[in-house]
């Protein structure tokens, strides 16, 4: 009975555990969530304005182009308004398509007349002053879009050639009575506003706050967030204390400063708030929700075999050209301990040899000796005293072979080939000393070492082609 209640027991502590480890899990999938929506707007609207290199553009324009909508819901958050000038400008541009309208169907109607030779001089009037602003004074200046005012004039002198190769000129002639009649305005507009007023409706006017930067309220929506964080933090760090987690309450804030870039809501540095992908970062990590070694480690050990082949080669091939140039510049000196371990190696497999490979040659040591014999012997043999010469000399080879097969295999006879191999080991190493020997030796190795070389170059060269 007393079993049973402790199997229950500790099934409803499991139980409980499982519960919590679940009630955890989802949190952390929800502040996941969060986190990285709140790390996609900070890069939208950190990017908002960023110009795009090479295009002269920022994604705001991009966005004018594809997604209006979007760019009317996310203005007044910038802070963003449409330019007085550029409105006026499109509704003079409005009057002037509506008389030539009405004059297309009335050619006759005298006040689209009027209002249409109105509208021309108000616009050229309106353009000479967009062009003769400069620096603050420009229409383009506080939405820095002076380049798009140069692309307007440059496209209109190409359109318009004159002999002073001047914009307002170019400006004028387009607006002209000539160049614009009822007849063909819809073709001119149809240039004018897809080459010229798409530009110019890329301006904008930003006010200036108080505390002299352009007005941005985007603070405003990512204060939530920091709110959201502020408590999540507050709330582990509670946590860690009633757990004992660390020796020192004030220990946990240490560990986890890397979460300061989503406690601190700076207003107006848009990209320091991309450092946010830091703590998501560690916190998904901190979740098992990486690999072990992370994203970058992973990426290293894919092409560390890669890197190591393209070294690899190029470091055999120097430490060869390395080897050679010692050896032609030093020789090889068989002095002191260098020669007591070549001996000592060489006395070794000198050894070796006299235990394990004599003996396997014996059988065709005993054929040379027997061959050698019946050469002696040949002109006996050949005699009429051959065939008792031949019972004698099978006696002998056989003796020959005993004596042999005793030598090679017995410990004496083993230790006599041991030492006689070692006494030519000697006579070697004295040879080694004179200088003839050492650059012939030289000589040798060099070739090894080059032929070696080539195989490397070779190996390195196969390698790369078959990338």
């Amino acid at each position: 009975m007393e079993k049973r209640a402790l199997e229950q027991l500790w099934d409803q502590k499991e139980s409980a555990g499982k519960k919590k480890k679940l009630v955890g899990t989802i949190y952390e999938i929800l502040f996941a969530l969060v986190a990285f929506t709140n790390l996609c707007l900070v890069v939208f609207d950190a990017s908002y304005l960023w110009k795009i290199p090479y295009v002269r553009m920022t994604f705001r324009d991009v966005y004018l182009d594809y997604a209006p909508g979007l760019v009317k819901r996310y203005d007044p958050v910038k802070g963003i308004e449409s330019h007085r000038f550029v409105d006026s400008y499109n509704e003079e541009l409005k009057k002037l398509k509506n008389a030539l309208s009405t004059l297309a169907e009335n050619p006759n109607d005298f006040e689209a007349r009027q209002a249409s030779l109105t509208s021309r001089e108000e616009l050229v009037e309106m353009t000479v002053d967009m062009i003769n602003r400069r620096g603050v004074d420009s229409h383009f200046y506080l939405a820095e879009k002076d380049g798009v005012l140069e692309r307007m004039k440059n496209i209109m002198r190409e359109e318009y050639p004159n002999e002073d190769d001047s914009a307002k000129d170019a400006f004028r002639e387009f607006f002209s009575a000539e160049n614009l009649t009822p007849e063909n305005y819809k073709e001119k507009f149809q240039f004018f506003d897809s080459e010229v007023m798409y530009l110019m409706n890329q301006n904008y006017f930003r006010w200036i706050g108080e505390d002299g930067e352009k007005k941005d309220y985007f603070h405003t929506i990512d204060l939530w967030f920091v709110l959201f964080f502020l408590v999540d933090f507050l709330g582990r760090w509670v946590m860690a204390i009633v757990q004992k987690r660390y020796r020192r309450w004030y220990l946990f804030p240490v560990r986890q400063s890397y979460e300061v870039f989503n406690l601190f809501p700076p207003h107006h540095a848009a990209w320091f708030r991309l450092l946010r992908v830091i703590p998501f970062y560690m916190r998904i990590r901190q979740n098992g929700w990486l690999p072990d070694d992370g994203l970058a480690p992973d990426i290293i050990k894919s092409n560390a075999s890669i890197i190591a082949e393209e070294i690899s080669g190029l470091v055999v091939l120097n430490v060869l050209d390395q080897t050679k140039a010692s050896l032609k510049k030093t020789g090889i000196r068989m002095e002191g301990e260098t020669r007591d371990a070549v001996e000592n190696l060489l006395n070794n497999q000198m050894a070796s040899v006299a235990k394990k490979v004599m003996p396997e040659l014996q059988p065709r040591i005993s054929e040379m000796v027997s061959y050698s014999i019946n050469r002696a012997m040949e002109p006996y043999l050949l005699s009429p005293i051959g065939p008792i010469v031949r019972l004698i000399l099978m006696s002998v080879h056989a003796t020959v072979n005993d004596g042999l097969e005793a030598a090679l295999s017995g410990p004496e006879g083993t230790e006599r080939l041991s030492r006689i191999l070692q006494e030519s080991v000697a006579n070697i190493m004295e040879d080694m000393g004179d200088p003839e020997t050492q650059e012939a030796l030289i000589a040798d190795v060099i070739r090894v070492l080059d032929r070696v070389q080539e195989d490397v170059r070779e190996s390195v060269a196969n390698r790369n082609a078959s990338k």
